[in-house]
């Protein structure tokens, strides 16, 4: 009797626990499981500061210069180039901007788009606008104690200087 009165309180336990579990959702992960979600960015990231310096009239090099090459390159209209760019964020957040620029006889006819940036931090933030130093380190600066006589690796004669 013990035993099955013990076996009726083991299951209806088992029971309630199992029955306690529906009542969390099924894709419910704990906030300390969850895996980092980062930012996907794809496509052609161009700005307003970009666009203005595109004028009609220039070449396919020039617009490849300023724009990079297009993200789509469509083999039935040569003649257009549409540069797509899609920021997804980590939190879910989906930006989309789109850019045609269409050629007529090798050279810019019109551009236009939507939903452009005006400047990098718009879209990216503050992070995105650091510049890394153009200028040498002082340590890279050629040394003041080597007269211009000599060369640097000793001796009188130079090498000839390519114009």
């Amino acid at each position: 009797m013990r035993i099955l009165r013990l076996n009726l309180i083991l299951c209806s336990a088992m029971a309630l626990g199992v029955s306690a579990c529906s009542i969390i959702p099924d894709n419910y992960v704990p906030s300390f499981v969850k895996p980092y979600k980062f930012d996907i960015q794809q496509g052609n990231f161009i700005t307003q500061q970009d666009v203005a310096k595109l004028q009609v009239g220039m070449t396919k090099e020039q617009v490849r210069f300023i724009l990079g090459t297009p993200l789509l390159n469509d083999a039935f209209h040569a003649n257009r180039w549409d540069y797509v760019y899609r920021l997804l964020r980590a939190d879910g957040q989906t930006t989309q901007s789109r850019y045609t620029v269409i050629f007529e006889n090798e050279r810019v006819a019109r551009h236009g788009g939507e939903n452009l940036p005006v400047s990098p931090t718009d879209l990216l933030g503050p992070d995105s606008t650091t510049k890394v130093p153009t200028e040498p380190l002082p340590s890279e600066k050629p040394a003041d104690d080597i007269k211009d006589s000599e060369s640097a690796v000793g001796g009188t004669e130079r090498a000839p200087v390519l114009k």
